[in-house]
């Protein structure tokens, strides 16, 4: 998520984790890579401050996955301070949506799960060993069945 939208000209990217140690180390592994993103670390306690200026929060936790499918990891009131038009991209796939995007889309924020992301490495990854390019529209829609989405 740091490469992508540091590829994508993100001015700011704040990363928000519950251990300081966790979030140095993440910062300082960055350091030896040629993308040299604009990194701001938070702890947990700091998100009720950021989420009002966000125009993207990125779930990376398992935090609603099966089986705790009911679970957000944000609360009520901070789900509140999304901004209308913010994106809320969850990297779980299953279900869809999430609680996490079912409590963004009701902030008018627009909520995408994690489905494209996983197609989209699948093809990756088989091109890179199969060195051809992959069927992505029957990889998609093959991962929909299979995940009972259609």
């Amino acid at each position: 998520m740091v490469a992508g939208c540091t590829q994508l000209g993100c001015q700011e990217i704040w990363v928000v984790g519950r251990r300081a140690e966790k979030l140095d180390a993440f910062e300082k592994s960055w350091r030896q890579s040629p993308i040299q993103p604009p990194l701001k670390p938070f702890t947990w306690e700091h998100l009720p401050e950021l989420l009002p200026d966000a125009t993207l929060v990125v779930n990376t936790t398992p935090v609603g996955m099966h089986p705790n499918v009911d679970a957000c990891p944000l609360s009520p009131s901070e789900m509140a301070k999304l901004l209308p038009g913010a994106i809320a991209y969850d990297l779980i796939y299953t279900p869809s949506p999430t609680q996490f995007l079912q409590q963004a889309k009701k902030q008018d924020a627009i909520a995408i799960d994690g489905l494209e992301m996983l197609v989209q490495q699948g093809a990756a990854a088989l091109s890179l060993w199969l060195g051809q390019t992959a069927p992505m529209d029957v990889m998609r829609q093959t991962l929909k069945a299979q995940l009972g989405l259609n």
